[in-house]
C-alpha cells in the first residue's frame, strides 16, 4: 500500500466531483480515487457532487420526510420499528454514547427490499426483513423508494473510488452488495431547547459503525466533524451534494488507513432540522478483514476478521432502547 498522506487538523471538508466514476475510462476514475484517498486518510469525510440523483428528487424526499413527521403520534407508532429495524423510531430511543442523554431525534427507517421467503429471512438473519410503510401512502412510498434506488447507485460509484484508492480491483466491493444491509433513515431533529444542557445532542458524538454513510442534509445546519486536534468543524449544507463519511467497518478493512471520524449534530438553529442518511453496508455474510495490501512489516493487522451482519447487529443491540425489551414488545410489525 502506498504511504499515507497524513496531515490533518483539517478546517474544512473537501468537495469531490465523482462524475468520472460513472464512465469506463480508467485514468479519470483513478484521478477521482486519489482525491477520495486523501480525504479518507486525512478527514474521513468528504462531499460528493457530479452524481446522477436529480435535485428535484432530493427536494421531494425532504417534503416526504416533513409530511411523515407531521403525522399524529398514533399514526407513526402504528408502524413502530420492528426487529429488522424498519419503521418508526420515536424520540429518546437512541443512545450513541452512554455518557450523554438519548438523542433528540425521531426517525423512519427502510432498507433493501427483501421479500417474504427470502433465504436470509428464512435463515433468521438479524436486520433482514420486510419494509413497513404508512398505509395508503402509495405516492409517498414511491418517492422514498426512488430516492433509495438513486442514492444506492451513488454508493456503488463511491465504492469503486474506494477500491481504486486502496489499490484493489475497481469492482472489488460490488460483488459484496448483492442483497445488502443498506439502510436509509429519514431523520427529524426538533430545535434543541436552550435549557437542555451540555449532555443533550441531536446526535451525540460518535463514529458510524458500518462501511460508509451517504448523507443528504437540509440547510439548517448542525452537523459537526471532529478533526485530530479535537476541534469541531462545521459540515454545512451544499446544494446538490451528499456528505460521505468512513465508518468503522471500512476502517477495519483498510487497517485504519481510512479514518472513521467522530461527528455530532447540535441543532441550535431554533428551526426543525431534517436529514437523510444511507448507511451503506454489504451483504450480511460478508467477511471483513484487512485487505492484503493494507498491512506489512511494521504495520501488522490490527483487527480480527468479522462478519458484517453480526458486527452491525451487535452495534444496534447496544444503541437502541427498543432492542433491550422483551422480544416482540416493540415489534410494531
Amino acid at each position: 500500500m502506498r504511504g499515507a498522506t497524513l496531515g490533518s487538523d483539517f478546517s474544512a471538508i473537501p468537495v469531490i466531483d465523482i462524475s468520472a466514476l460513472y464512465g469506463a475510462a480508467e485514468a479519470p476514475a483513478r484521478a477521482v480515487a486519489e482525491q477520495i484517498r486523501r480525504a479518507s486518510v486525512e478527514a474521513g469525510f468528504f462531499y460528493v457532487r457530479g452524481h446522477d440523483v436529480p435535485l428535484d428528487l432530493m427536494r421531494a424526499t425532504l417534503m416526504a420526510a416533513k409530511y411523515f413527521f407531521a403525522q399524529p403520534e398514533a399514526a407513526k407508532r402504528a408502524i413502530q420499528v420492528n426487529a429488522a429495524h424498519r419503521g418508526y423510531v420515536p424520540f429518546a430511543q437512541t443512545t450513541l454514547a452512554r455518557q450523554f442523554r438519548a438523542d433528540l431525534k425521531e426517525s423512519f427507517n427502510f432498507a433493501w427490499p427483501f421479500e417474504p421467503g427470502a433465504p436470509e429471512m428464512l435463515a433468521g438473519k438479524p436486520l433482514v426483513g420486510v419494509n413497513q410503510w404508512p398505509p395508503g401512502e402509495t405516492a409517498w412510498r414511491g418517492i422514498v423508494e426512488d430516492y433509495y434506488r438513486g442514492v444506492f447507485e451513488v454508493g456503488q460509484r463511491v465504492l469503486e473510488g474506494f477500491a481504486l484508492a486502496l489499490d484493489a480491483p475497481r469492482d472489488f466491493f460490488r460483488g459484496l452488495y448483492k442483497r445488502p444491509l443498506v439502510r436509509t433513515r429519514l431523520l427529524h431533529y426538533p430545535p434543541q431547547p436552550p435549557e437542555a444542557g451540555a449532555d443533550q445532542y441531536g446526535a451525540a458524538p460518535h463514529t458510524d459503525w458500518g462501511c460508509m454513510t451517504l448523507l443528504w442534509q437540509d440547510d439548517v445546519g448542525g452537523l459537526e466533524v471532529q478533526n485530530r486536534a479535537g476541534q469541531w468543524i462545521a459540515a454545512p449544507y451544499i446544494e446538490g451534494t451528499f456528505v460521505v463519511n468512513i465508518g468503522d467497518m471500512l476502517a477495519r478493512w483498510s487497517n485504519d488507513l481510512f479514518v472513521s471520524t467522530p461527528h455530532r449534530v447540535v441543532n441550535a438553529s431554533g428551526r426543525e432540522r431534517y436529514s437523510i442518511p444511507m448507511f451503506y453496508d454489504p451483504d450480511f455474510d460478508t467477511v471483513v478483514e484487512c485487505l492484503p495490501n493494507c498491512s506489512g512489516p511494521g504495520n501488522p493487522r490490527k483487527y480480527p476478521r468479522t462478519v458484517a451482519g453480526e458486527y452491525i447487529t451487535q452495534k444496534y443491540d447496544d444503541a437502541y432502547a427498543y432492542r433491550k425489551q422483551q422480544p416482540g414488545v416493540a415489534s410494531g410489525a
